[in-house]
């Protein structure tokens, strides 16, 4: 009389296309299924009458595959509506292109020769505040005084280092420390305003282009038209 194996169909299915798995899982899911259910059918067909297969194992089997099957699929509709939020979001980017924007951001693009321009507010009055520009190294590049006023103030930095020589062009960043007459930090923001000149959308998230820098889509608050 014909006798079975015990190993089960859905680990001899999943052995047989483990190496594919690893990078086409939904096509070793079928390969793997079809397997399985032929697997099964002939285990069915050759089984021992006197100790027959528990068809528990077969249908907790087909349930697991059923669940991965499921989770391919939600996998796959999360991927598409990330994709269409993402096509979403560039066409709002893009819609923005020539507008003065303003955004929370600390960044500011240098050209060569020319100046970087931030805009910074404080919330009470300080004793004390220190404008620190910064490269995208982490390294302090000058160290300016502040206004320290309450309201929105722009500084314009000469795009020179300490020592008055001309920084390379790139992507710079203002750090604002100030401190009030209790001597604790005041915490102040820095924000950039300007005319959005480019869209990425290269990335995993929108930028636009503000000011020479590259800026998060997310990080604009304000947009209106561009003064005259």
């Amino acid at each position: 009389m014909a006798t079975v194996t015990t190993t089960t169909a859905a680990s001899t299915a999943a052995s047989a296309t483990a190496a594919k798995a690893a990078t086409t899982p939904k096509s070793s899911l079928a390969n793997n299924f079809e397997t399985f259910l032929t697997l099964l059918t002939a285990q069915l067909k050759n089984q021992d009458p006197l100790s027959p297969l528990d068809t528990k194992d077969f249908t907790n089997q087909l349930v697991q595959f059923s669940g991965v099957e499921q989770q391919l699929k939600t996998n796959d509709l999360l991927s598409s509506l990330t994709e269409t939020t993402k096509l979403s979001a560039g066409a709002t980017a893009v819609a923005y292109l020539g507008k003065e924007a303003t955004a929370t951001s600390a960044l500011a693009g240098l050209s060569s020769g020319g100046e970087a321009t931030w805009r910074y507010e404080l919330p009470r009055s300080s004793t004390s505040t220190t404008l620190k520009i910064v490269d995208s190294q982490g390294r302090t590049i000058a160290t300016k005084s502040g206004e320290t006023s309450t309201g929105e103030k722009t500084f314009t930095w000469d795009g020179k280092d300490q020592s008055g020589k001309a920084a390379p062009a790139g992507t710079y960043r203002l750090e604002l420390n100030a401190q009030g007459s209790d001597e604790r930090p005041i915490i102040g923001s820095v924000r950039q305003k300007g005319v959005i000149t480019g869209v990425d959308l290269s990335g995993n998230t929108p930028t636009v282009t503000i000011g020479g820098a590259a800026l998060p889509l997310s990080s604009i608050v304000k947009i209106g038209l561009q003064a005259n």
